[in-house]
């Protein structure tokens, strides 16, 4: 595994310092390049540093420990996973945004606490903990026992932390940081409230200043050159993290080192539930007290309380108000979520096999993560919308195609990662004798990977049917006239800041994204742990 991961870590350099010179040059040609990249490192950074602290901490805690509680919290923070950003963003801005019920209440909407900078990294910090608990929590899932058991032979269970757990997931650290730092490059929606540019941002609000089929100028060189230097850290990423988890590691280990936590046990227990309620809970109280919050005039005094009749009445007609929107948003996701699957299948399968196989899948998640939001909504738009065909501008114009095709893209990469996760733990003996009986390569993938793998299938597809219906980077751009999805809709409602019609619908939106996240983790949940993994050790 040293010799993979060390070649993986050569290939990345190469990748990004070709990359990091296309960029530099491209800023010596466009001085405002850099101006975009210290905006997007700097607010990336900054989501890490809130995000990749808390979330190691709580996945350690979580997924090593004996903490009281630890499943609730996981499957709390496993159906956050798929919670879209500007949803959100709508239950943030509702409590402290310059129309939130805080701001209002203690008369801060001119300077409201959330606001510019301070806004935008916090959202994308919380937003990015789920992953960071993911991403770490599988480094430290995967830590052998057999090293941890052998250096307890030799110090104590905090050697053992220091020495052996935390150094072997280190480099699940470092992938934690390179997504972050992907996702917030990609990502609009949140600097676009609260006006922080960065690439994707400017790539964004370029595009009322560009002609209908010209839409060649926003993909100038310091747009190709920042997706060419965001595709090889994807690239990296994913070949990293493909060397550092060899499918022997997968579903065979069962017993894992619990560190018990002793007499601290109850007081760190306390500390996490108050943190998740604060990070977690306040976003869907905000939202639930603004959907009831009721003004009223009494003696030339405007007096605000919340009314359990008019949360209800929020609740119960939001659904009827906005049922197209939620129609085109299913219509829509589930088709880009359907082809993710089936074009993933595939990918997959080739790159079960490792190295060079891999390539293809690598490649084509690489280049979906990295394309920036806005420029995929470009790209479609400078493909479809050619005056010279008439097929392409009625596909354009008057169908779902081009969003469908912008979702495809964004819900793509997620499929191909949990299926590729999934297929790689299937034995090679057993293929091998299938292969004796002439199955060929087709024969193999539909009566053993499918058949054997039902379950990551539908989870491949939920995933990309989540991150679908909460796209709106790459979509809003390319919605035909007469449809309209809820990312499009709340989107132009949050700019007027979170009324009561925004947290009826946030409200109801968001327990569909909740129920997928909870039924996903019942779908790639482990097996088990046997009893015999719980040592006795304490720290």
């Amino acid at each position: 595994m040293r010799e993979g991961v060390s070649r993986s870590s050569w290939v990345g350099v190469v990748a990004v310092c070709c990359a990091t010179a296309l960029v530099a040059a491209t800023m010596l040609i466009d001085p405002r390049a850099w101006l975009l990249v210290r905006n997007t490192v700097a607010l990336a950074g900054g989501a890490a540093a809130l995000a990749v602290p808390i979330g190691a901490a709580l996945a350690f805690l979580l997924l090593r420990t004996d903490l009281p509680g630890r499943t609730i919290l996981l499957l709390v923070f496993g159906a956050m996973l798929f919670v879209p950003l500007y949803l959100q963003a709508a239950g943030w801005d509702a409590g402290f945004g310059k129309q939130g019920w805080y701001s209002f209440a203690h008369g801060s909407a001119a300077m409201p606490i959330l606001d510019g900078w301070r806004a935008a990294i916090w959202i994308h910090g919380l937003a990015a903990m789920p992953w960071v608990i993911l991403i770490v929590g599988l480094g430290l899932w995967l830590v052998e026992p057999e090293l941890e058991e052998a250096a307890m032979l030799d110090g104590s269970t905090l050697t053992v932390f220091f020495k052996i757990t935390s150094r072997r997931t280190l480099p699940f650290l470092v992938v934690a940081v390179l997504w972050i730092l992907v996702t917030v490059g990609t990502e609009m929606t949140v600097t676009d409230l609260y006006r922080v540019r960065t690439f994707a941002e400017e790539i964004y609000i370029d595009v009322p200043f560009v002609g209908a089929i010209d839409t060649l100028q926003p993909l100038r060189p310091t747009g190709v050159t920042t997706a060419l230097l965001v595709s090889s850290l994807v690239a990296v990423t994913l070949l990293l993290l493909s060397r550092l988890v060899p499918p022997e590691h997968f579903p065979s280990h069962t017993r894992r080192r619990v560190f018990r936590l002793g007499r601290w046990r109850w007081p760190i227990a306390l500390t996490c539930y108050v943190v998740v309620f604060v990070l977690i809970g306040t976003p869907p109280l905000n939202v639930i007290y603004k959907a009831g919050l009721v003004v009223e005039q009494v003696d030339g005094v405007r007096l605000r309380h919340w009314s359990p009749m008019a949360f209800l009445n929020i609740i119960v007609s939001s659904p009827r108000q906005f049922g197209e929107e939620h129609g085109w948003t299913f219509l829509i996701a589930g088709l880009a979520a359907t082809a993710s699957a089936i074009i993933a299948t595939p990918l997959a399968w080739l790159a079960r096999r490792g190295w060079m196989r891999s390539v293809p899948a690598i490649g084509v998640a690489a280049i979906c993560l990295a394309i920036p939001g806005p420029m995929v909504g470009l790209s479609v738009i400078w493909l479809l919308n050619r005056e010279q065909s008439d097929l392409l501008v009625w596909l354009y114009d008057r169908t779902i195609f081009a969003p469908w095709l912008a979702m495809l893209v964004k819900a793509l990469p997620i499929a191909i990662l949990i299926l590729w996760y999934a297929l790689r733990t299937i034995s090679d003996e057993l293929l091998e004798n299938a292969s004796s009986e002439g199955a060929g390569p087709i024969g193999r993938i539909l009566r053993i990977g499918v058949p054997s793998r039902w379950k990551s299938l539908i989870a491949a597809w939920l995933a990309a049917f989540a991150i679908a219906s909460g796209d709106l980077a790459a979509s809003i751009l390319v919605v035909p006239p007469g449809v309209t999805t809820i990312p499009v809709r709340v989107f132009g409602l949050l700019h007027s800041g979170v009324d009561d019609q925004v947290a009826g619908i946030c409200l109801t939106t968001v327990w569909g994204f909740i129920l997928i996240g909870g039924f996903l983790l019942w779908l790639m949940r482990p097996a088990k742990m046997s009893p015999r993994a719980i040592s006795d050790d304490r720290v």
